[in-house]
């Protein structure tokens, strides 16, 4: 396993939990604010960046899988 790898998939996932938090308190605000617009925008701005998420966690899963297979 390509340990280098996997901490840059590790890195980039940090950077999307903190952006879907950002992109969850903007969507209250707004939900708050009565701006539906642009709650529904941010709603798929945070369901984009949620998959790209669960991408990398799918990456890193078989990143483990194959490692594991090999023993």
């Amino acid at each position: 396993m390509d340990r280098q790898q996997f901490e840059q998939l590790g890195e980039e996932l940090r950077k999307i939990g903190h952006r879907r938090r950002q992109l969850a308190e903007q969507i209250f605000e707004e939900v708050k604010e009565g701006d539906d617009i642009t709650s529904k925008q941010l709603y798929q701005e945070l369901s984009d960046v949620s998959d790209q998420a669960m991408n990398i966690m799918m990456r890193q899963k078989e990143m483990f899988d194959q490692e594991v297979q090999r023993l």
